[in-house]
């Protein structure tokens, strides 16, 4: 095994019910990309799991955090007008995804399937950890606190895609049980912060080191004492999302900031410690995952809304904003469905030349929104003056702007404003920001509509599958506990 190497064993569909899992898989472009025959086979880890065993399952169950990764990327950015699909090969990129209706056997079913695929390779690593005769307790408990940050991760990511309608949580049972109930978003949220909080104990409980090799993309984090500062990181944006989407207000801003306190956040060593972070470690050797948003300027799939070039700011020399000159290059032009592109992004090519990079690596949570999520938190509980300072160093450092007009007499909408606008330049093309954000402050109504017809959306669908195997006429919505 080579320190790139994150393929995982074979994950086994979740207790949403097998049927379902498989017929979602058949319905769209998913599928479960999990063969591996080289690890732990299920009854491996469940009944006789070894520490070699274990291992490689702990290494599985970070490559299951692998699926749909770019395509959630694409789609989010097409959601909230980052960009576009406009290679042309599937017109539901142009149609469905910007103009509708969603369809819950079509792409606004998708990644679903494949995150329950994820979060069943997780489970059935935490129900053998236990199991393991020859792991100290002490590793144990480091075992248990990394898969239930990757579990939080996960669910996170479902919770995103579908917000109000809520997700399935218990999804930790055998694969012939009634599929799991839905779950309210405001109870999703509160849920993974007590998982996170778990984790954090368990962290601590952890000894020095883990009795696994951590996965590519964890740099720095590679003790149960330093993985707890991503745990925490995590946490911190969780609650903030909490804040702003379940109806929790001052309390998680609160608790943001002392977790944040906690995590990796950091403003010495600017700018290059923004980067500092925990990623997704893609490789160019055979076997391997490649980087799926990484491709040449002459590529017709990925462009850039023309939005960002007319929105974007401007330095005192007259030059646009850094984080835009170097994320973005002109191309084309490519016309497709009366949508022209003519910015390619390059976040993941080569620098200079902008060449594909497919090792480049993509960001899980970095310090440079650790920063911006500490201004959000400390805006709305009332350390206005720390906010305008957080967002000024991005806007300095990572974007070679002079500092905002905000002032402690700024509205909260100028305040959202100011943060939207760093949000965007400073995570472009890495989970969709715009979107998720848009929606986080009710402006879904302020993105582009680029033709008439076009609309935005505040969610992707329950799967028809899900409504099937529940009794329910897609598209559905669940009742939640």
């Amino acid at each position: 095994m080579t320190t790139r190497r994150i393929t995982g064993f074979v994950p086994v569909v979740s207790g949403l019910g097998l049927a379902a899992a498989l017929l979602a898989a058949g319905c769209s472009s998913e599928d479960f990309n999990i063969l591996n025959t080289n690890d732990p086979t299920v009854e491996q880890l469940t009944q006789t799991p070894t520490r070699a065993t274990l291992a490689r399952a702990a290494l599985g169950s970070a490559a299951a955090l692998y699926n749909d990764v770019g395509f959630a990327t694409d789609l989010y950015s097409i959601f909230g007008r980052e960009g576009w699909d406009l290679q042309g090969l599937n017109p539901l990129f142009t149609t469905e995804m910007l103009a509708g209706p969603l369809t819950p056997g079509g792409f606004g079913g998708l990644l679903w399937t494949s995150q329950y695929v994820a979060l069943r390779a997780v489970n059935t690593y935490l129900s053998a950890i236990d199991k393991a005769s020859d792991l100290s307790s002490a590793e144990k408990a480091a075992s248990l606190g990394y898969a239930q940050t990757l579990k939080a991760l996960l669910f996170h990511r479902l919770i995103v895609r579908t917000g109000a309608l809520g997700i399935p949580l218990a999804v930790d049972v055998p694969v012939d049980a009634p599929p799991a109930p839905f779950v309210s978003q405001q109870n999703v949220y509160a849920a993974l912060v007590a998982l996170l909080d778990e984790a954090r104990t368990n962290l601590a409980a952890g000894g020095a080191a883990f009795p696994f090799n951590m996965p590519p993309g964890y740099t720095g984090f590679g003790t149960p004492a330093t993985f707890v500062r991503f745990n925490r990181a995590l946490y911190a944006k969780i609650q903030i999302h909490r804040a702003t989407l379940a109806a929790c207000g001052l309390s998680c801003y609160q608790q943001a900031l002392t977790a944040l306190n906690d995590s990796f956040i950091s403003t010495t060593g600017l700018p290059g410690s923004l980067s500092t972070g925990v990623y997704l470690g893609y490789s160019t050797a055979a076997g391997e995952p490649a980087n799926p948003l990484s491709e040449p300027l002459s590529a017709q799939r990925l462009w850039v809304h023309p939005s960002l070039q007319t929105g974007v700011e401007l330095k005192l020399s007259g030059q646009p904003d850094d984080r835009f000159a170097t994320k973005v290059r002109p191309a084309g032009p490519r016309t497709v469905n009366s949508l022209t592109g003519t910015l390619k992004p390059v976040i993941y090519n080569v620098p200079g030349t902008f060449e594909a990079d497919l090792g480049a690596d993509i960001p899980l949570l970095k310090n440079e929104e650790l920063i911006l999520l500490r201004a959000e938190a400390r805006w709305f509980t009332g350390d206005k003056t720390g906010a305008i300072a957080d967002i000024d160093l991005i806007r300095t450092s990572s974007g070679g702007l002079p500092p905002s007009s905000l002032t402690a007499a700024s509205s909260d909408a100028a305040f959202i404003t100011q943060l939207l606008y760093n949000r965007l330049y400073s995570l472009l093309w890495e989970q969709g920001t715009r979107w998720v954000d848009a929606r986080r402050f009710g402006r879904l109504n302020t993105l582009p509509i680029d033709r008439p017809g076009d609309q935005t959306f505040p969610n992707f669908l329950v799967p028809a599958p899900e409504c099937d195997a529940r009794g329910l006429t897609a598209p559905c919505q669940p009742p939640t506990s």
